[in-house]
């Protein structure tokens, strides 16, 4: 288990190792918006990721050319259908639509 903020809200939640941000974030009622399912297409779940970016899983070939392509990026993001947890807390913040 680790611990997963969500900001803006500030809730904290216990979130099993491995679990995709996308599906910790919908598992737990946050508002997260997703139209391909989680197959890092859609850009919908851009999340920026502001605690604990060392602990997710390794950005892909897919999503790095997904978030390549985007504009409003930075260095902290993620596409939350791609971003594995891991063992230590992490800190998100989510992008209004």
């Amino acid at each position: 288990m680790t611990t997963l903020t969500v900001l803006p809200s500030g809730k904290t939640y216990d979130i099993a190792a491995g679990t995709s941000l996308l599906k910790a974030l919908q598992s737990v009622g946050e508002p997260i918006l997703t139209k391909c399912g989680g197959e890092a297409k859609c850009e919908k779940c851009h999340i920026f990721v502001t605690a604990g970016r060392k602990t997710l899983s390794k950005i892909k070939p897919a999503e790095n050319e997904k978030l390549d392509g985007m504009v409003g990026i930075s260095s902290n993001s993620r596409l939350a259908c791609q971003a594995l947890l891991g063992e230590e807390p992490v800190t998100v913040e989510l992008i209004a639509a």
